[in-house]
């Protein structure tokens, strides 16, 4: 393995890889030498994310598209996941929409696609992919839940729904963790708090963190601490908080 290329060899499935947080997932993930598939609704994003991975880091990444709020989308994802490719090494869900609003101007589509996505969708995609997950011998699962989805959680501008949403992610990661211990694959929940997106390869990328600022880079190496730790260590959840209040 080459300095720094903590991720050789392991096959990585991000969801919602299109842009933001996804995107900067997918880009760090391939510097690291993982082989990357990229999730997502948006095709086309997706494809200008791998021509990003391409010419970054000299890595192929896969390109599938996966609406979460679909489970037949989510089951043709895993078909065509498998069909590359048996064996996944980590899966993270990362795919929820962003929703904010008071309950009563929410319509019912918004609501519906919310909680699709975050809950049925993260739970789907898992179970779709878990057969291959087992086949690995470094399986990791990793969702990025939020702040919202913790007990007396930050109750910013993110609605109702979204806040169930992410709940619904902490109770499922907490009882999957238990149930897949025996088979040796972790799991592990990232609780951030509202943060700057922070896009690689900018000038603002390359700027000092400014105190009391969250970024994406900070989440993002929260994930990859997660998945290049030691066999031996689970790593339950990771929990970021600015000092400063922001606003992503």
């Amino acid at each position: 393995m080459l300095p720094g290329k903590l991720l050789a060899s392991r096959r990585i499935v991000i969801t919602g890889a299109a842009r933001g947080l996804g995107r900067s997932l997918a880009l760090a993930a391939a510097d690291a030498g993982g082989s990357v598939v990229l999730l997502g609704r948006d095709t086309a994003a997706l494809g200008t994310v791998a021509a990003t991975i391409s010419s970054r880091s000299q890595q192929r990444a896969e390109v599938v598209s996966c609406d979460l709020a679909q489970p037949e989308s989510v089951n043709a994802a895993c078909e065509v996941i498998f069909h590359a490719n048996p064996v996944v090494d980590v899966l993270i869900n990362n795919g929820t929409p962003w929703l904010e609003g008071r309950l009563a101007d929410l319509s019912e589509a918004e609501i519906v696609a919310t909680v699709a996505a975050g809950v049925t969708g993260t739970i789907l995609i898992t179970r779709g992919l878990l057969p291959g997950l087992v086949r690995s011998r470094t399986a990791d699962i990793v969702t990025i839940v939020s702040t919202a989805g913790l007990p007396g959680g930050e109750f910013d501008s993110a609605s109702t729904a979204f806040h169930a949403a992410k709940h619904a992610q902490t109770g499922f990661c907490d009882k999957l963790r238990a149930e897949l211990k025996p088979q040796a694959v972790r799991v592990t929940a990232i609780f951030p708090s509202d943060f700057e997106h922070v896009e690689p390869g900018s000038d603002a990328a390359r700027e000092p963190i400014g105190a009391g600022r969250l970024t994406s880079r900070e989440v993002v190496d929260a994930v990859m601490f997660a998945v290049t730790a030691p066999r031996n260590c689970a790593i339950r959840a990771v929990h970021l908080e600015g000092t400063a209040a922001t606003r992503s």
